[in-house]
């Protein structure tokens, strides 16, 4: 076959031909075997495959080959290989091996290296890297354009039922990706009730990947109970949490994918809680303006559900994915994994109500759930204008109902006797209609002057110098939490620590918590946590270095960095600094809200989050986290790691050694723990140290 019969085009500066294939088609399935073929001959099996032309301009790229295509060469194919795992873009796709041009074909398996003197061969490295990255691009190109699809057929038609979904589970392109994002997550780390962690599964990826898929596509895949464990909540409780089996993840994370761009089309703007593209603060800057003197929306509802993760109805449940669902293979296997139970203790339980906090599906689930009590308010409070007026006329008020997840808020101008009916028909909508109970002694009815609390912000209405201003402010629950923390991390026991490693852990939990609430009224709500943490810092010092007075002290390990008074922990030749809210070290101003013009679709748009700051989708709950050394784990650290930390963060210039990225660096060890010395040691920001250990960087 010749050029002539050929499709060219260009990928990164090489040329590559296509037989006549869809461009944007790229075959579901691929094989470990390399097939060797001469000259002029289609492959013949089904995997991904390229065909690089070469001629008498040898390697140069994008130049020579084109030229000898357009003359009419004939062309060599060549099997691209073995599937194999690029991080960068998330995908497993197929590793290219070596090409020639001219001659004979040169054809080389997955696992072996690139031979020499055989024909003119290409850099193996630099085709690997360039053609797969591109490849993976278009497979989750793929994935992204088929839930595009879903999001615009849901939005045009909200009363169309989907078909074959189910299908989507066990294609190739689709479950690998749900398999790399799950993977990808720090939570992978976790087993289940199987024993299967992340290391266990990436070792033995292709098996269970083809067993997986394999019961998908017979309909025979049975859900494994989910594993209970506890965490702390406050006050002293805790709380129940359901992970699932590793393969479980795996496949919810699929059904995820499928459901999200159609329900997206059906969640109410109102919605914030586990939505792509929006946040806390998205939802907290709907409620600020309410309260000012021209809404003047005064007395708030704060509602609160009493266990509802565990209280959710599966006949309900069903129901309402009825509605939008038509494919009897998916709804019976989200059926599977409502039911599957319980284990806890080595005693399985069976389930009867509730979706596991833990479970990837859950928070859809729930959304979808409670997205009957938003089209509710909705109906009933979010009238038309001149239906507005003549409620206004008739001595009624206005509501507007804000939810995030299973907490919400209604707030209103009526009058109290209003607002108390109002709550009364929330509490008769949602036990009648959605079988869900309201804790009555967590349901208050508030009146915006005493404040209220909301995702972990209190709003306030205040009259500080004769005008009425809406305060935004950290919780006292929030304060409390943080300083509890900090206590913790300098108390006696804790003086065998060394100043830079205390030093960081002070940094990271006062860093992270400012950096949550920096759009909050007033920033003395944050030097005063700066400033608990400077004092329980030099009583950490005088617990550690017994008869040292607090006045010498302050003068030997104190500096003064922008007109701030800052502790300083010495190590060698370096020097560790205490993190303060300053202007410089952190930006504040005011949250712009979006979504005045209603949000927009996150399937229908290039980049949903590219306007979502991370450090407003919550507090990071590693903040929280008491470490050794500055690190986590249970590995077997050297006395003067955090010595060597340093000595290898200053002489790369605290900057990542591939991007020169300087935020969330990491240190890796080149040649793995085997080695812990200063030259094996390297800084990499988390995206490369996810690269270099071979799976996806979590967003």
């Amino acid at each position: 076959m010749t050029t002539k019969e050929t499709d060219v085009r260009r990928l990164e500066g090489w040329t590559a031909c296509y037989d006549g294939r869809d461009r944007a088609e790229l075959p579901e399935t691929t094989s470990r075997s390399g097939v060797v073929v001469s000259d002029g001959q289609e492959p013949t099996t089904p995997d991904i495959t390229g065909w690089f032309s070469g001629s008498e301009h040898g390697n140069e790229p994008g130049k020579g080959y084109s030229q000898s295509l357009r003359q009419g060469a004939d062309v060599t194919y060549v099997n691209l290989g073995t599937l194999c795992s690029y991080p960068d873009n998330g995908i497993r796709v197929p590793e290219p091996i070596c090409c020639t041009g001219g001659g004979a074909s040169v054809v080389v398996r997955g696992w072996e290296s690139q031979p020499h003197g055989e024909g003119r061969q290409f850099d193996e490295v630099y085709v690997q890297r360039k053609l797969s990255r591109r490849l993976a691009v278009m497979l989750i190109s793929k994935i992204a354009q088929k839930q595009r699809t879903l999001a615009v057929k849901a939005k045009d038609d909200s009363g169309y039922r989907f078909d074959r979904l189910y299908d989507l589970l066990h294609w190739d392109t689709w479950i690998h990706q749900a398999a790399q994002a799950v993977l990808s997550r720090p939570g992978s780390k976790t087993d289940g009730v199987d024993g299967t962690t992340r290391d266990y599964f990436n070792d033995h990826y292709e098996s269970q990947m083809v067993m997986l898929i394999g019961q998908l596509k017979r309909d025979e895949y049975q859900p494994l109970p989910v594993k209970r464990v506890y965490i702390p909540k406050p006050g002293g409780k805790k709380r129940p949490l359901g992970i699932p089996a590793l393969r479980d993840r795996i496949v919810q994370e699929g059904i995820r994918m499928a459901l999200d761009p159609i329900y997206e089309s059906d969640f109410q703007p109102y919605s914030f809680g586990f939505r792509k593209g929006r946040c806390t603060m998205d939802a907290i800057a709907v409620l600020m303006p309410m309260a000012n003197t021209r809404m003047k929306h005064y007395y708030v509802i704060e509602g609160d559900l009493k266990s509802y993760f565990d209280t959710v109805n599966h006949r309900i449940l069903m129901k309402l994915l009825k509605k939008r669902i038509a494919d009897k293979k998916l709804l019976n296997l989200i059926h599977r994994f409502l039911k599957a139970g319980v284990m806890e203790n080595r005693l399985f339980a069976t389930t009867r109500e509730g979706v596991p906090q833990g479970g990837i599906i859950s928070p859809l689930l729930a959304n979808v759930y409670l997205n009957e009590f938003d089209k509710w308010a909705v109906r009933k409070w979010q009238l038309p204008q001149y239906e507005r007026q003549k409620a206004r006329l008739s001595g009624r008020g206005h509501y507007v109902m804000v939810r995030y997840a299973d907490d919400f808020v209604a707030i209103s101008n009526d009058g109290i006797e209003g607002v108390r009916r109002a709550k009364e028909e929330i509490k008769a909508f949602l036990e009648g209609e959605l079988k869900l109970t309201l804790s009555e002694e967590k349901t208050l009815i508030t009146h915006v002057n005493k404040g209220y609390d909301f995702l972990g912000f209190n709003i306030r209405r205040v009259n500080p110098e004769g005008r009425w201003v809406v305060h935004l402010r950290p919780t006292q629950k929030s304060v409390q939490r943080v300083k509890a923390k900090i206590k913790s991390l300098t108390g006696r026991n804790q003086t065998l620590y060394d100043e830079a490693t205390k030093m960081t852990q002070l940094n990271q939990v006062v860093r992270g918590w400012c950096a949550y609430y920096k759009h909050t009224s007033l920033h003395t709500d944050l030097e005063a946590i700066s400033r608990y943490a400077w004092h329980r810092y030099h009583n950490w010092l005088l617990a550690k270095y017994k008869g040292s007075r607090k006045v010498q002290l302050i003068n030997d390990k104190t500096c003064t960095i922008m007109r701030r008074q800052r502790w300083v922990a010495r190590t060698e030749d370096i020097e560790l600094h205490q993190w303060l809210p300053s202007p410089k070290e952190l930006s504040r101003s005011r949250y712009m809200a979006k979504g005045r013009e209603g949000f927009d679709h996150p399937y229908l748009v290039d980049d949903p989050e590219q306007n979502t700051p991370e450090a407003f989708k919550g507090p990071n709950p590693d903040i929280y986290r008491t470490v050794k050394n500055g690190l986590d784990g249970n590995r077997k650290f050297p006395e003067d790691w955090h010595t060597r930390r340093l000595k290898v963060l200053k002489r790369d210039g605290f900057a990542c050694t591939v991007c020169k990225d300087q935020n969330d660096l990491q240190v890796h060890h080149k040649k793995g723990l085997k080695s812990w010395a200063v030259k094996d040691l390297e800084t990499l920001c988390r995206r490369h140290h996810h690269v270099a250990h071979g799976y996806s960087a979590g967003k």
